[in-house]
């Protein structure tokens, strides 16, 4: 693998970062090794800009990321060696493809109240009750809350039809809805898919041709793991959505480990493969 001709793209929650405890510590072996070889690894996730950010701190890390299901690509400024048709903001040049969040928010509840499904979602959640909920410090909770162009949320009624219901007629009103590793979660018409297509483009302008890896281990990852040259699911211990994942993308790897410790293990062996 040529260090300037590859990009890494990934998933955060259950993927990079362990679905318990937050830690990337297990895949450090595999983050010092892309940092050495220059290969940019870029975020990818239901997380909003702000906790990317803090994360993109933790990790050293200075690439382009892709925050609230492909509702935005912030690249930092003057990354690329010539000028993008972007928003300007706090460093970055943005590109947006979401649909607000007071949209989402309002239409999320006239669709399940005329449907008559109970739900309840980040906005209706205080800071003290987010981090309760997902394990999170007061911090990042607050983080997590200051959402732009995405809602988590959880369908109150735990049968099967309630949530094919809402979710068919939050289609008809033309949002989109993905099955995340702790919620479901509400967009507009927008993916993962669709910022890192337009980021490759970005990348192939820049250098050329480029290898793209990209790993997952939920629905939501889907159009990521399509729009990558080597797809990977991490292994997802809960509820069958590895096998769900792997019907849909079935030229894709699997790791044996999940969390950060499948993710290191499936970048060593991309690694060492492309050396061979």
């Amino acid at each position: 693998m040529n260090a300037q001709r590859a990009v890494v793209f990934s998933d955060l929650d259950g993927t990079l970062l362990d679905h318990q405890t937050y830690s990337f510590l297990p895949a450090t072996e595999a983050l010092d090794l892309l940092a050495e070889q220059g290969i940019p690894l870029v975020l990818c996730s239901s997380k909003t800009r702000a906790e990317i950010e803090l994360l993109q701190q933790d990790l050293r890390l200075s690439h382009p990321f892709i925050s609230e299901n492909g509702g935005a690509l912030f690249i930092p400024r003057r990354y690329f060696p010539f000028p993008l048709k972007a928003r300007p903001f706090a460093g970055y040049e943005v590109l947006e493809w979401g649909t607000p969040y007071r949209y989402l928010v309002e239409t999320l509840h006239r669709v399940a109240d005329k449907q008559g499904i109970p739900v309840r979602g980040f906005s209706d959640m205080s800071v003290e009750e987010v981090a309760r909920e997902c394990g999170l410090p007061l911090l990042e909770a607050r983080l997590g809350k200051l959402r732009e162009y995405d809602e988590p949320f959880r369908v109150l009624d735990a049968s099967p039809a309630a949530q094919s219901r809402l979710f068919n007629a939050l289609h008809r009103a033309g949002l989109r809805c993905t099955q995340g590793g702790r919620y479901q979660h509400v967009t507009g018409v927008t993916d993962k898919g669709l910022a890192i297509r337009t980021l490759k483009g970005l990348y192939r302008q820049a250098w050329g041709e480029v290898l793209t890896v990209g790993l997952g281990d939920s629905l939501n990852d889907l159009f990521l793991l399509q729009e990558v040259d080597v797809p990977i699911v991490v292994q997802n211990p809960s509820g069958g959505m590895t096998a769900r994942l792997l019907r849909q993308v079935p030229v894709a790897r699997l790791t044996e480990a999940a969390g950060p410790r499948g993710w290191n293990e499936a970048i060593l062996q991309v690694l060492a493969g492309a050396r061979c």
